[in-house]
C-alpha cells in the first residue's frame, strides 16, 4: 500500500506545488488588476462556482474513470489555467480572466476527486486516517514552499511567476508518464446527455440529510482556508512592507499541516473523528478571533500558526469521514465525493467574496476575527447535534444507476 502512496504522492507534490505558487500570486493579482478586493473576490469564486457545476457533472462523467485518467486531466486543466493567467499579463480583460478561473475550478475538482478514489482504493479502514494524514503532509509542504518561491520570482515580474509554475507542472507531467501506470480497468466511454443534474440534486439531497454535519464542518474549514488563499495573501504582502516578518504569514498558517499530519496518522484514531473534528475547529476558530487584538506583527504570526495547528488536525479526520462513508456507499460513492467537493466548492465561493467585502469594510485583520467568531458559533452547535454515527441509506442507494 504505502509503495502506491509513494509514487502517486511524488506527482502529486509537484502538481500542488505548480498550483501554490499561483494561489499566493493570483489574489494580489486580480486586485491589482481590478481594482478592488471585492472584484478580486467575485473573480476569484467564477473558479469555486464551475467547480461547483463540475461536483454535479464529475459523478456521472467519472463513473468508471480510474485514477490515472483523473490525474492526466487535473494536469490538463491546470494547464489551461496557466496559459490563461500567462495571457492576461497582456491582454487583462475580464473574459480571459474567467476563463482562467473556469480552468482552475475544473482542475480543483478533478484533483479532489482523484485523492479520494485513490485513497478509497488502496487503504484499508483502519489506516484511512494514517494515510490521509500522510497526504496533507505532502499537500501542506507543497503549499508552505508555493508561496516562498513565488515570494521570490515575483520580483523578476508577473510573467515569471506563471512560467516558474509552468515548468514545475512539466515535471508533474513527466512524472506521471514514468510512474503512473495504465490502468487495467475497463474505461466506459462518456456518455454526456445520461447526465442528469436533477437526478444528482436529489441524490445529493438524499445523502445530505444524512451526513450534514460533516458537510457544515467541510465548509466551515474550507472558509477559512478561502480566507487566507485570497484575503490572506493580500494581507501577507502588507505586512511584509511594514515588518521582514511579515511576509511569513502564509508560511505561518501552512507550516503546521507539514508536521501535523503526521501527528494525526501516528494517533490512528479510528473512532469519534466527527466529534474530534468539530473541537479542533472550534478552537481554530477562536484563535482567529484574537487577531482583532493583536496589534504586533510576531504575536500575529503566533496565533495564526496556533489556530492553523487547531484546523491541521481537524482535515485529516474529516477526510477520514468522507472516506468511511464512500467506502459503505458503493454506487453511491462518486455522488458522495461529488457532493464533499461541493461543500468546499461552496465555501471557495463565498469565502472570496465575504472576505473581500469585509476586508475593503474593516481591514484584513477585522476580517479574519469575524470569520473565526462565525466559525465558532458553528461549531458550538454541531457539537451539540452531531449523531454518533452518520447513516446512510443503504437500501435506496441500491436503486442508483
Amino acid at each position: 500500500m504505502w509503495k502506491k502512496v509513494t509514487l502517486f504522492l511524488i506527482i502529486l507534490f509537484f502538481v500542488l506545488l505548480s498550483d501554490a505558487v499561483l494561489s499566493d500570486w493570483v489574489p494580489g493579482y486580480l486586485q491589482t488588476l481590478l481594482g478592488s478586493p471585492l472584484k478580486m473576490g467575485l473573480m476569484m469564486a467564477v473558479s469555486s462556482l464551475v467547480g461547483l457545476l463540475m461536483d454535479l457533472l464529475f459523478p456521472r462523467m467519472l463513473r468508471q474513470s480510474g485514477v490515472r485518467k483523473l490525474a492526466g486531466s487535473a494536469i490538463l486543466g491546470s494547464l489551461v489555467f496557466l496559459v490563461s493567467m500567462f495571457s492576461s499579463t497582456w491582454f487583462g480583460y475580464v473574459i480571459i480572466l474567467v476563463i482562467g478561473m473556469a480552468a482552475w475550478g475544473v482542475y480543483y475538482e478533478l484533483d479532489s476527486f482523484m485523492t479520494q478514489q485513490f485513497v478509497a482504493g488502496v487503504a484499508p479502514h483502519d489506516q484511512r486516517s494514517s494515510v490521509w494524514g500522510v497526504v496533507g503532509v505532502v499537500r501542506s509542504l507543497a503549499y508552505m514552499l508555493g508561496p516562498i518561491i513565488g515570494g521570490y520570482i515575483v520580483l523578476y515580474g508577473d510573467r515569471a511567476v506563471v512560467l516558474s509554475a509552468a515548468t514545475v507542472l512539466l515535471v508533474a507531467y513527466l512524472a506521471f508518464l514514468l510512474l503512473m501506470h495504465p490502468a487495467r480497468e475497463h474505461v466506459e466511454e462518456i456518455d454526456v446527455h445520461s447526465i442528469d443534474v436533477v437526478s444528482e440534486v436529489r441524490h445529493w439531497l438524499r445523502l445530505g440529510s444524512r451526513v450534514w454535519p460533516i458537510l457544515l464542518v467541510s465548509v466551515m474549514g474550507g472558509l477559512v482556508d478561502a480566507t487566507f488563499w485570497s484575503t490572506g495573501t493580500v494581507l501577507n504582502d502588507t505586512l511584509a512592507r511594514q515588518h521582514f516578518a511579515g511576509g511569513w504569514l502564509m508560511s505561518a498558517y501552512m507550516l503546521p499541516y507539514l508536521f501535523v499530519g503526521l501527528i494525526v496518522a501516528k494517533w490512528g484514531i479510528d473512532t469519534g473523528k466527527k466529534k474530534w473534528a468539530e473541537t479542533f475547529v472550534l478552537i481554530g476558530g477562536a484563535l482567529l478571533v484574537l487577531l482583532s487584538r493583536i496589534e504586533n506583527v510576531w504575536l500575529i504570526l503566533l496565533c495564526i500558526f496556533a489556530s492553523s495547528v487547531f484546523f491541521a488536525m481537524a482535515w485529516p479526520l474529516i477526510d477520514a469521514v468522507y472516506t468511511d462513508l464512500v467506502a459503505r456507499s458503493r454506487r453511491g460513492k462518486k455522488h458522495l465525493m461529488g457532493m464533499s467537493s461541493a461543500a468546499l466548492s461552496m465555501a471557495f465561493v463565498i469565502g472570496p467574496i465575504v472576505s473581500g467585502w469585509l476586508a475593503g469594510e474593516y481591514g484584513e485583520r477585522q476580517n479574519f476575527a469575524i470569520i473565526g467568531g462565525l466559525v465558532v458559533v458553528g461549531a458550538v452547535i454541531l457539537l451539540l447535534v452531531t449523531p454518533k454515527k452518520l447513516n446512510l441509506p443503504q437500501k435506496e442507494i441500491a436503486t442508483w444507476e
